[in-house]
């Protein structure tokens, strides 16, 4: 795979752990996503404490460029998103 840059691929091969990922897949009508997600815990952490006050775990921002170097991802990666796409990571949603 050839990446827009080392910051994107860097967080692609981070997508699960704490922190802030990308993950590539497509959207309810079959075009491409990309998507900039922030997990406060590991993927596999499932002992969550409760507090006084909601806390967001987990959220997801679609993204049409990319945040480091500015490229067009559609036109980066269209080609491959079937290739990139790690759906299980992604947080499940609901339409409403």
């Amino acid at each position: 795979m050839k990446w827009c840059c080392a910051l994107f691929e860097s967080r692609y091969k981070s997508a699960g752990e704490r922190g802030s990922s990308i993950l590539v897949g497509r959207d309810s009508l079959g075009k491409s996503e990309f998507t900039i997600q922030h997990r406060a815990t590991h993927v596999d952490v499932t002992d969550i404490p409760s507090t006084d006050h909601p806390i967001a775990w987990v959220s997801e921002t679609r993204i049409f460029f990319c945040p480091w170097c500015g490229r067009k991802l559609e036109d980066w990666y269209g080609a491959s998103v079937e290739r990139l796409s790690r759906e299980n990571l992604r947080i499940e949603r609901w339409d409403v």
